[in-house]
């Protein structure tokens, strides 16, 4: 199963719920850090022995095999695990980097789609047309689109599931698409207000919950603070989206398997 995470604008929190979602994850499962701008992973991550993390090893070193024609590389031989025992593929260090590994961005779809031991939940960044790593968002089985709740966000959003939607008519077996919302624990309104905004433009996309806005939780997950997490506002919200996600995947996932049988 591969999930796919990211923003229509701006920076909502794609990359602190795509960690977080990856570490409440109930299957084995790798994170893969493809933001294009530019990931923080390999930066500000630890290992578990409190080493820093090899930023060549990860999407770089995967690319340069597929750009070899090792298209059959093993994905455990670019992976590195992180403090707490997440398997991640980290991302690039700048935008010049992802748009030099764009031309393997298919076959490395292809590839982390084709996990059979585990699954992969990969953060994009912001998405768009132009975005080089839209292969992997559009290869995957699900899609969730992260926004917070400000009308402008909610006006791109809108403007961003629908493109996919036209993205998606001449290629059946695109991603099914779900929306979090990162918002105030308080806020009790907004999610309903987006459900009902895409359900009245008839957008094919589904609210699947609401994440907790937790500046200080966030700050440890990304590796700027060291304190215990787990039981966290913003680990407890994302917790429960993982049944949600996987079932918005499942139907995509199931059909592939029956594909490859």
């Amino acid at each position: 199963m591969l999930v796919a995470l990211a923003s229509a604008k701006g920076a909502p929190g794609v990359t602190t719920t795509a960690r977080v979602l990856a570490a409440v994850w109930p299957q084995d499962v790798v994170l893969v850090d493809a933001d294009p701008a530019g990931g923080d992973v390999a930066l500000l991550a630890r290992r578990p022995d409190d080493g820093a993390l090899d930023p060549e090893r990860g999407l770089l070193s995967l690319a340069a095999d597929a750009r070899r024609g090792y298209v059959d590389s093993p994905l455990e031989d670019h992976l590195q695990q992180t403090e707490g025992g997440l398997d991640v593929l980290c991302g690039v260090s700048t935008p010049e980097q992802t748009a030099a590994i764009a031309p393997a961005m298919p076959a490395l779809a292809s590839g982390l789609l084709g996990q059979q031991a585990r699954d992969v939940v990969v953060d994009c960044g912001r998405l768009g047309p132009s975005s080089p790593v839209l292969p992997l968002a559009l290869a995957a089985d699900a899609l969730v689109l992260v926004v917070r709740p400000r009308l402008e966000a909610f006006a791109h959003l809108r403007e961003r599931v629908r493109w996919l939607a036209h993205a998606r008519q001449p290629r059946p077996g695109t991603p099914a698409v779900g929306i979090v919302l990162v918002a105030d624990t308080r806020d009790r309104g907004s999610a309903g207000e987006l459900a009902q905004l895409l359900a009245h433009e008839q957008l094919p996309a589904v609210v699947l919950g609401q994440v907790a806005d937790d500046p200080r939780a966030a700050d440890v997950v990304a590796g700027r603070l060291r304190r215990p997490v787990q039981r966290s506002l913003l680990v407890r919200s994302v917790r429960p989206l993982v049944e949600p996600v996987q079932q918005l995947a499942a139907h995509r996932a199931a059909g592939r398997a029956r594909t490859t049988a």
